[in-house]
């Protein structure tokens, strides 16, 4: 590892003598690239997201009961565990000491 570090510290540290106007223009111009690179990303996905747009708008009522059914389910599992931990609570109140899966000895002795 400290050999492949040093490779890639002399890659990157300039030569003995390189013109400082040179280097300063040529980090310029890879942030150019960089930023032009960004920039040529975010228009191409605009226009996707501009021509997926007739797409969503003819399937906007499936969209919808999509996401009406996703709601809606969310809700009903909300109020199914909030049940659960309600009966949950409620039978660890309970005075018989009946566990869950044993049975009650109703055996007279």
């Amino acid at each position: 590892m400290l050999i492949y570090l040093r490779t890639v510290r002399s890659k990157l540290t300039p030569p003995a003598g390189a013109n400082p106007l040179v280097l300063v223009l040529s980090w310029l111009l890879m942030g150019l690239l960089f930023v032009l690179a960004v920039g040529l990303g975010l228009m191409f996905l605009l226009v996707g997201w501009i021509l997926l747009l007739p797409v969503m708008w003819r399937r906007r009522r499936e969209i919808k009961q999509f996401w009406q059914f996703s709601r809606t389910a969310k809700q009903a599992a909300k109020a199914a565990q909030q049940n659960n931990s309600a009966t949950r609570n409620s039978s660890t109140t309970d005075s018989g000491r009946v566990f869950e899966g044993e049975y009650r000895d109703t055996s007279d002795r």
